[in-house]
C-alpha cells in the first residue's frame, strides 16, 4: 500500500460548476466529438462516471482527487498545467503523472487504464 500522503490528481479541462456541468452534459448528448475534456470523454457517460472507470479507481492503492481547472488552480496555485492531465502530489509537491498531450492522445478508457497501472507501477506505488 502507498503512502497515505502521496495521491494522484486529475485535471479536468473544464471549470466547475452547475452552469459548466449542464454544458457538458448536453454537448456529450448532441456533439460528443465536441468535447474539450478527453478525460470527460473516456470516464465520463452523460452525467454519470463509467462504471469500469469508477471500479479502477477504487481498485487503486493510492488516494485519487479530481479537480477542475479553477479547482486545481484554487489548491495549488498557478502551477502551469494543460488540461486535463494528472499528477502525483507527493504531500504538496507535485509531479507530473500524464501530461495534456498524452492525455488527449490517449483513444480508449482501457488505454488510460494501462497508461495509469504502468505509471504508478514505475513509481513503487501500484
Amino acid at each position: 500500500m502507498s503512502s497515505p500522503e502521496f495521491k494522484l490528481v486529475f485535471v479536468y479541462n473544464a471549470d466547475s460548476g452547475l452552469y459548466e456541468a449542464m454544458v457538458d452534459g448536453l454537448r456529450k448528448l448532441v456533439a460528443p466529438m465536441t468535447q474539450a475534456c478527453r478525460l470527460c470523454a473516456l470516464t465520463y457517460q452523460v452525467a454519470w462516471m463509467r462504471p469500469a472507470w469508477s471500479r479502477f479507481v477504487r481498485s487503486l492503492s493510492i488516494q485519487v482527487e479530481f479537480l477542475h481547472r479553477d479547482e486545481f488552480k484554487e489548491r495549488y496555485g498557478d502551477v502551469e498545467v494543460g488540461s486535463p492531465s494528472a499528477f502525483i502530489d507527493r504531500g504538496g509537491d507535485l509531479e507530473p503523472f500524464i501530461s495534456s498531450d498524452e492525455m488527449n492522445a490517449t483513444e480508449t478508457l482501457d488505454d488510460l487504464m494501462n497508461v495509469i497501472r504502468d505509471r504508478l507501477n514505475e513509481r513503487g506505488l501500484g
